[in-house]
Parts: structure tokens; sequence; C-alpha cells
């Protein structure tokens, strides 16, 4: 198990229910194989900046947490069929 940070943003036309049910299924799936999520870290609605899709905003959220690096091949997956996920980013923290 190594400790990962997920960084995504979501459409601005989402609403807040549907945000929270993401995260959750998000945070389901990294504990599938006995992860941990130790902390959501939700920074809200930013301006991003450079237009992606015509897009000017997108709310931006943080997953930390240890996985196991079994998980992140179909967290990909999951999140690239994901059309609300507008930009991701997986970062392994561990030096």
């Amino acid at each position: 198990m190594y400790n990962y940070e997920v960084a995504l943003i979501i459409r601005p036309e989402i609403e807040d229910e549907d945000h929270a049910a993401l995260i959750e299924r998000l945070g389901e799936l990294l504990t599938s194989e006995g992860g941990e999520v130790a902390d959501v870290e939700t920074w809200g609605r930013r301006r991003l900046a450079y237009p992606i899709r015509n897009i000017q905003e997108g709310y931006y959220y943080f997953i930390h947490g240890q996985f196991s690096a079994s998980v992140l091949p179909e967290l990909e997956r999951t999140i690239k069929l994901n059309e609300d996920i507008l930009r991701h980013m997986v970062i392994r923290t561990d030096a």
C-alpha cells in the first residue's frame, strides 16, 4: 500500500448531491482492495487556467489516502468513462 492523492476537476453544471455520489463511488473503488481514504479535500468552484471543452470553471476535489497500486488501472478507466470529470491526476506521495 502506498500513499496517493487523486485530484479531480468536475463539471460546474453538476449538482452538489451528484458530486458527493461521484466522490463516494470513487472512494468505494479505491477501498475495494483494502485501501483507506484518509481525507477528501474540497476546493469548491474555481476558474480554470484555460478552457476545457469550452468550460471556464470547475469544482476541484482531492482524495488523499493509502491504496493498493492494483486498483489504479480500474480507477483510471472509471474516471475516463465518466464525462462529468474534466481532468484528473493520480500522484503517489511517498518519497
